[in-house]
């Protein structure tokens, strides 16, 4: 059964500013450590991940703040580089999408360029137990 539906977009020149204004301290509040050891990541690549846990925690229904954090989703990715996502504490499965306006070999998609909107979609599908 469908817990629930998320959409977020995120404004990728705000993330280069909040990256800018707070330096490693800001990749790290917003990824894990898993998530760290990925890649190199900048502001077009950070944009995306903020907008689909934005999405996720949306998805179930709590937001981020107390009940779920940043550090709870973890989203890794398959050889064909489709999306995983694992949320702490929640039994069932979240599946995800992410895009953003740049295309495949522009500059904003090469480097990570502070332009353009990050999307992130994610449906929650919970594990109900039946009588």
């Amino acid at each position: 059964m469908i817990r629930g539906v998320g959409i977020d977009t995120c404004a990728i020149a705000r993330i280069a500013e909040m990256e800018a204004q707070f330096g490693p301290k800001f990749a790290a509040r917003l990824l894990t450590p898993t998530e760290l050891a990925q890649k190199n990541w900048g502001a077009a690549s950070l944009a995306r991940r903020w907008a689909i846990k934005e999405a996720v925690a949306k998805a179930l229904g709590t937001g981020i703040g107390t009940a779920l954090s940043f550090q709870d989703i973890e989203i890794t990715y398959t050889a064909a580089q489709a999306p995983l996502c694992q949320v702490k504490g929640f039994a069932g499965t979240v599946h995800v999408s992410v895009s953003d306006d740049a295309a495949p070999g522009t500059k904003g998609f090469a480097t990570g360029a502070a332009t353009g909107f990050a999307m992130g979609f994610a449906t929650a599908i919970a594990v109900y137990e039946t009588a």
